[in-house]
């Protein structure tokens, strides 16, 4: 027997799905992506609408010659793709034409009810999605790419996610092999399909990872990367998570600072004042949500200057700065 890449020797020899099996599961995927397409995710609904096809037109293929019920599936399936080619073109922005403008009603005259498997093959899913063109490198960074990358069960393509991941969050794995080791183990861990993890706790527990660091590299804008901090630390307010989001304002006053202090716009004296005005309210928060000891912010009180720029060097606040994580 063959062996499959999920380590089961008896997938050879399962039945191939009929074509009735075939077309209920691409038209089950359709419905998934006509959600998503009337949602407004483009992304999403292009991935699913290419899956859609792909199932139909394995479908035809086994579908008698001149039965009408084939020629309506090739159709659909046409009509199908030309949505997902025109969504994948807008790169992710909502869609202005509607879907009816692509894909029509489906009439058929066999019923697929009793044909649909009520249990998707895991290795199916897989193969379908590598078909489709899905990778870790490409899936959306949003809960229905996770669950796309996850399906595929290839730890090369959940590192890749997960690298991404943390670069748009500001993050990157640290320059050890250690940490190396640590992204292949949790890698592993989520594409072995046994994971309960959600996209949602896999940002968190990223966002905590002894193994990963904050991205401050010399090309990054640090004035962009401290905008992201302050927008994760008041998500992470809004939802609860209070020492996260104080720690997270914290990250950002310490960005901010290397803004004030080095970078060539605070040359303009308004500008200045505008990023220590700025750095007063990431203090004012932190000190909001985690009062300090002696009810005196680490920072300064409103209206204080930071520290002049000669008092401190760069590398010496990106090295703290990483610590801070």
């Amino acid at each position: 027997l063959k062996q499959s890449r999920l380590g089961s020797p008896f997938v050879g020899l399962m039945a191939a799905p009929s074509k009735e099996r075939l077309a209920s599961e691409g038209l089950q995927i359709e419905a998934r992506a006509a959600e998503l397409d009337r949602q407004g995710q483009s992304a999403q609904a292009a991935c699913q609408h290419a899956r859609a096809a792909t199932k139909l037109l394995e479908a035809v293929a086994l579908w008698p010659t001149f039965d009408a019920d084939r020629s309506a599936l090739d159709e659909h399936a046409a009509d199908i793709s030309a949505r997902a080619v025109y969504l994948e073109s807008l790169g992710g922005m909502p869609a202005s034409l509607p879907l009816e403008d692509h894909v029509g009603d489906l009439t058929l005259e066999i019923d697929l009810t009793v044909a649909a498997d009520p249990q998707a093959k895991d290795a199916e899913v897989s193969e379908l999605l590598a078909k489709s063109g899905v990778t870790g490198a490409s899936a959306e960074l949003s809960a229905e790419g996770f669950r796309l990358v996850s399906a595929l069960r290839r730890q090369e393509d959940m590192e890749h996610f997960i690298r991404r991941l943390l670069d748009a969050d500001w993050r990157q794995v640290r320059q050890d092999a250690a940490a190396e080791l640590e992204l292949v183990a949790c890698a592993q861990g989520l594409a072995s399909g046994g994971s309960s993890e959600t996209f949602q706790s896999l940002k968190e527990r990223l966002r905590s990872a002894t193994w990963a660091e904050l991205k401050i590299g010399p090309g990054q804008d640090r004035l962009e990367v401290a905008v992201a901090m302050e927008k994760e630390a008041k998500e992470l307010e809004a939802a609860g998570k209070i020492s996260e989001a104080a720690e997270g304002f914290r990250r950002a006053l310490a960005v901010m600072n290397l803004v004030y202090n080095f970078d060539p716009r605070s040359k303009n004296p308004k500008i200045k004042e505008m990023f220590r005005k700025r750095m007063d309210e990431f203090q004012s928060a932190a000190d909001r949500l985690e009062p300090p000891l002696g009810g005196k912010a680490g920072y300064g009180t409103e209206g204080a200057a930071p520290k002049a720029p000669e008092a401190v060097g760069q590398e010496d606040l990106e090295e703290r700065l990483k610590r801070l994580r």
